[in-house]
């Protein structure tokens, strides 16, 4: 992309953008098609940012309970089985 073509993308009102969003989007995804994505939390809690609205910060006392990191192997089956149940996408979460 060139720097010209980007500028002018960046100052189109946001509805023209979104309309213009939507049209590659159409162009380029089969029809009435929903992509399933499956969501791993491969440690949770604990977190060291300093996020005060997040469950997952380890400065906060928040009800999340802290689990470590899960080992490769656990990750890889949960992968496994997610594609083997229709998921094209999978996606992992660690705090």
């Amino acid at each position: 992309m060139h720097f010209d073509e980007l500028h002018r993308l960046y100052h189109l009102p946001l509805f023209d953008l979104l309309k213009q969003a939507r049209a590659v989007h159409e162009a380029h995804w089969p029809e009435n098609e929903v992509q399933l994505c499956t969501l791993l939390s491969i440690k949770t809690g604990g977190c060291s940012e300093d996020c005060s609205y997040c469950a997952q910060s380890a400065r906060y006392d928040t009800p999340v309970e802290n689990e470590r990191l899960m080992a490769c192997d656990s990750v890889m089956e949960r992968a496994r089985a997610a594609k083997a149940n229709g998921s094209t996408r999978f996606c992992m979460g660690a705090a």
